[in-house]
């Protein structure tokens, strides 16, 4: 954040704290419970919210040099994109045009790292044939080239996507026809402070969670939970005095760790850019950013195969450049967050959603929990307004 808006936060939770309070939405609501057991409302949220929505999937330090790509899995989608020698950013479908195998599985991930699929490479050579391209896309080499009668190079190289960087995050569309530039415009005001066009992902892990992709997102904007879910780990560090800001359909979930009322005894111009606080930054439709005083970590969470099945991409990122320590800290900073998502957070959405599946007709959000109500609404608005 820019320091006017830490300011602006600090100045508001601190106010919260004093009078034992929180931002609170208009009156609670009352959500229908078939939104996450529906087959058919599960095939439109696919359609709708992830194939026809721009997708933010990483940082943009993560390919800020010639020759970096990331390659990662979009709602089941393989995608991949690359920053050719002459510094322009493209995305691809990551599936050779000869018989689709992904074309980047074979090329080593730099040391230390670990399951992020980020590295750099000048081409990508098919595993499966070796038919091999540019990370332009282009395709320049054809083996056994004779048996290919007809076949134009030219005419097979990978196939497009969309991609643009947008407030500091890569986003990508899934078909060609979804408009990606200037996508998180505004955000991008928001966003400023956050060095994300230096960040880099570390270590990445992939979960599958028995319960619906809409429940996952839930359990990161609330803090109602916190001291009957994480009596383990976070209860008694971070305090449900939190504050909810919106851009469009975007939100900032922001909530105190204890001694954050300290900073009242502090100079304002010397307040640090990270305030003790965890900031929860969730992006259309369901990628959450979660920055606190020591980490960084991006979920990008996606609809399983049936309505009652969730993936979570779990990535830890540093904005120190990439080192011996600064690798070491972010795996550091990982397990911990594994240990309040994994443990507590993940089971209790999957306990809500056998709740669900076994007939529990509404879901109630407090007045609390506007994030909550928040996103809800936004989902259902683009389920209500997207066309056929």
């Amino acid at each position: 954040m820019k320091h006017r808006d830490v300011v602006a936060t600090g100045r508001r939770i601190i106010e919260h704290i004093t009078h034992r309070t929180l931002d609170l939405g208009a009156a609670p609501v009352v959500l229908d419970g078939s939104a996450f057991t529906d087959p058919v409302r599960h095939a439109r949220e696919r359609e709708v919210l992830f194939r026809r929505t721009p997708q933010v999937i990483g940082w943009a330090g993560e390919v800020a040099e010639p020759g970096d790509f990331i390659a990662r899995d979009v709602d089941g989608v393989p995608v991949l994109v690359t920053r050719d020698r002459d510094g322009e950013l493209h995305a691809f479908l990551d599936a050779c045009t000869h018989r689709g195998m992904r074309v980047s599985r074979d090329v080593p991930e730099p040391e230390g790292l670990s399951g992020t699929g980020c590295g750099s490479a000048q081409r990508f050579r098919c595993g499966y044939h070796g038919w091999t391209f540019g990370n332009g896309g282009e395709l320049t080499g054809l083996p056994s080239r004779p048996q290919f009668p007809g076949i134009d190079p030219k005419e097979f190289g990978l196939r497009r996507l969309p991609v643009a960087l947008s407030a500091g995050l890569v986003v990508v569309g899934l078909r060609p026809e979804v408009e990606v530039a200037g996508a998180l415009d505004e955000l991008a005001d928001a966003y400023a402070g956050f060095p994300y066009d230096r960040t880099r992902a570390v270590v990445s892990e992939r979960f599958e969670l028995d319960c619906n992709w809409k429940l996952t997102v839930d359990v990161n904007v609330e803090a109602y939970h916190v001291p009957f879910l994480h009596t383990a780990t976070i209860d008694g560090i971070v305090l449900n005095h939190g504050i909810v800001d919106t851009w469009g359909p975007h939100t900032r979930f922001a909530v105190p760790i204890v001694g954050f009322e300290q900073l009242a005894e502090v100079p304002e111009e010397s307040w640090p850019a990270r305030l003790p606080m965890v900031n929860v930054q969730t992006v259309l439709p369901s990628t959450v950013l979660i920055e606190s005083p020591l980490s960084t970590t991006m979920l990008r969470i996606y609809p399983g195969d049936r309505p009652n099945r969730s993936v979570v991409h779990m990535t830890e990122g540093t904005w120190e450049p990439l080192g011996e320590q600064s690798i070491a800290t972010a795996g550091a900073n990982h397990e911990t967050n594994k240990r309040v998502l994994v443990t507590e957070d993940f089971p209790g959405a999957e306990s809500c959603q056998r709740g669900f599946d076994a007939g529990l007709p509404t879901m109630v959000v407090g007045m609390g929990e506007s994030a909550v109500a928040h996103w809800h609404r936004v989902w259902d608005d683009a389920l209500a307004t997207a066309g056929d």
